[in-house]
């Protein structure tokens, strides 16, 4: 990646919005459908794994927030009851929103911030850190994929791979912790060439998940 490559841009695909959090760094999200944005995201644009970002402010200065998929759920508040429905299909945008609830959300882990600068085309991370964000997201956030380029970068903040943020983040996904930790490595594998380095870590996570919570073998 070259320097002042925008790793942000205009043309992002917006997948969700934030709709509330279970703690810090563990954020649930609605998936945009068809009568909400103009381009709704696929499946695959919210597969479990998938890079994601949140714009937000802090003392005047622009920062993303990073985070991951980690899991998704299903709710349908039809499911058991009785009678006609209030509305027909081609009814759904001239009635109340409660008639038609129907939502696929996720869950979200923070991986840590980057303050954000201007480039050509949209805007790139001036600096990158994977601690804990300080700062709280906003109901009705965007919820963005994240470019190959600010997945890179962001794996990169000191000009060296770190994945600092994976313990925190195993404990945060719980059950799914193993798993959408290797995804990530997997992703890496593709978009870096620190194959030792991530051997190593993959490793790491297989160990302590086999021995510590049963999960990945």
């Amino acid at each position: 990646m070259t320097d002042h490559e925008p790793v942000i841009g205009d043309d992002d695909l917006t997948i969700a919005s934030i709709v509330e959090s279970n703690g810090q760094m563990d954020y649930v999200a609605e998936v945009y459908r068809d009568h909400d944005k103009a381009s709704v995201p696929e499946k695959q644009d919210y597969e479990f794994g998938q890079p994601v970002y949140i714009t937000t402010t802090v003392r005047g200065e622009e920062r993303a927030l990073v985070g991951v998929v980690y899991e998704s759920r299903l709710v349908n508040p039809d499911q058991g009851r009785d009678g006609p429905r209030l509305s027909t299909p081609d009814q759904e945008l001239f009635v109340p929103g409660y008639v038609d609830e129907k939502q696929t959300l996720l869950g979200i882990a923070l991986l840590g911030f980057a303050e954000l600068a201007p480039a050509e085309g949209g805007q790139e991370f001036a600096s990158v850190s994977q601690e804990l964000p300080r700062w709280t997201l906003d109901i009705d956030d965007s919820v963005s994929k994240l470019s190959g380029a600010g997945f890179r970068r962001f794996h990169q903040p000191d000009g060296q791979l770190a994945l600092r943020y994976y313990d925190r983040l195993i404990t945060a996904a719980e059950r799914f912790g193993a798993e959408v930790t290797l995804s990530l490595i997997e992703r890496l594998r593709a978009e870096t060439d620190r194959e030792a380095m991530l051997d190593v870590i993959e490793r790491k996570v297989r160990w302590e998940a086999s021995t510590d919570r049963g999960v990945v073998r």
